[in-house]
């Protein structure tokens, strides 16, 4: 059985787990171990490992004062090095971006709730509406291409077997409570004035699309997984 790794960036690390989503069921049903870790753990080796996914945060990537940034930069150089493919998800999409030479930075609207993405590699990123939840954005960094895009940002790049997303392909009713349980009502306040989130309608859609949003993911994970095919 082979190890693919889910760096989570919750101290809490059953929370850690919640927010791997969908994307870790798929993981696990694919016949992987899946292991959750915070990038301040004693993580394995990065030879040992099928690859590695990095989730997102609510930091930001640039923010070089979060205490365990650097170690994960580190450790996202040392997998990049031993050829395990990473996984970036709009923190860790960012974060992919930074150690590949690109650039993350404030985006010009946040982004949040089901927004449409326009893809150049449907075997890869299925065009359509894709869950999102940023204020940042990354670039598309040198040697890469970017695969999907909208008017707000890249949306996707691919670098030899790396693949990095600004969007949450793993998504679900848990996922989406786990993010609102740290939300201040001031915060929930702010998404729904200034940028017309309707929070309990978005959770509905969000159990209402879960199977869709389910086998989207695991398409999206096992074209990860093939892009080594193609190195």
């Amino acid at each position: 059985m082979s190890t693919v790794l889910f760096l989570a960036h919750e101290d809490d690390r059953d929370r850690g787990r919640a927010n791997a989503g969908s994307l870790a069921d798929h993981v696990a049903a694919s016949g992987h171990e899946v292991v959750i870790a915070h990038p301040s753990d004693d993580l394995p080796d990065v030879g040992s490992l099928h690859s590695v996914i990095v989730l997102g945060s609510a930091l930001a990537a640039y923010d070089e004062s979060v205490s365990w940034s650097g170690a994960e930069v580190a450790y996202l150089r040392s997998a990049l090095a031993a050829d395990t493919p990473i996984l970036g998800i709009c923190f860790g999409g960012q974060q992919l971006s930074r150690v590949l030479g690109g650039t993350v930075g404030p985006a010009p609207a946040p982004e949040v709730g089901f927004v449409t993405v326009r893809s150049d590699r449907a075997d890869l990123v299925d065009s359509g509406p894709w869950m999102q939840m940023h204020w940042d954005r990354f670039t598309t960094p040198p040697g890469a291409t970017t695969v999907a895009r909208n008017p707000a940002a890249a949306q996707a790049f691919v670098h030899g077997p790396h693949l990095g997303v600004q969007f949450h392909p793993e998504i679900s009713p848990a996922v989406f409570d786990s993010w609102t349980a740290d939300w201040s009502d001031a915060k929930a306040a702010s998404l729904e004035s200034d940028l017309g989130v309707d929070i309990a309608a978005l959770r509905r859609q969000i159990v209402d699309t879960a199977d869709e949003n389910a086998a989207r993911c695991g398409r999206l994970f096992d074209a990860f997984v093939g892009l080594r095919e193609h190195v």
